[in-house]
């Protein structure tokens, strides 16, 4: 009998114990906000918090998207820069390449960057400055109103390689 009282005893402090509190649920509330304060600016450009997707900087007034991630170009094509205008993305290379073709034809330097995992990115124009690369997102966005940026969410994505 005195190993149940004991039992029913600890069940008992332990179920109290636990009580929240207001001062409890406010710690647990501005430790959500701060943390939600520091992952917005790594925010998908969907607006998603992810760690795949292109994530939105405001640079001089103008929203690019960035995303992170090392490419290859195939044997004899012209090598990457460190930043790189990805305008499409799909998983077979021929859509890839019929895609940068197209924009060959148009007169951009355009590409095919395979990345990891089943991914080839069209490229359409590859930088060394961030300078040359806004300029050059908003010469295309302006003479291309109706490109499809397939796989980008309608916005070409600047490739930190």
């Amino acid at each position: 009998m005195k190993r149940i009282l004991i039992a029913v005893g600890i069940v008992v402090i332990a179920l109290t114990s636990c009580k929240p509190t207001e001062k409890n649920y406010r710690a647990a509330y501005d430790a959500a906000v701060s943390k939600r304060e520091k992952t917005n600016e790594s925010l998908a450009a969907d607006g998603l918090i992810s760690e795949e997707g292109p994530r939105i900087q405001v640079i001089a007034g103008d929203s690019l998207y960035f995303l992170n991630e090392r490419l290859s170009v195939e044997d004899g094509a012209e090598p990457l820069k460190s930043l790189n205008v990805a305008v499409a993305m799909f998983k077979m290379n021929t859509n890839a390449r019929s895609g940068a073709s197209a924009l060959a034809d148009k007169g951009y330097d355009a590409s095919v960057a395979r990345a990891s995992g089943d991914k080839c990115y069209v490229i359409a124009g590859s930088f060394d400055t961030l300078e040359e690369t806004r300029g050059f997102i908003k010469r295309f966005r302006k003479e291309n109103k109706s490109y499809a940026y397939i796989g980008l969410d309608g916005h070409p994505v600047v490739i930190r390689n």
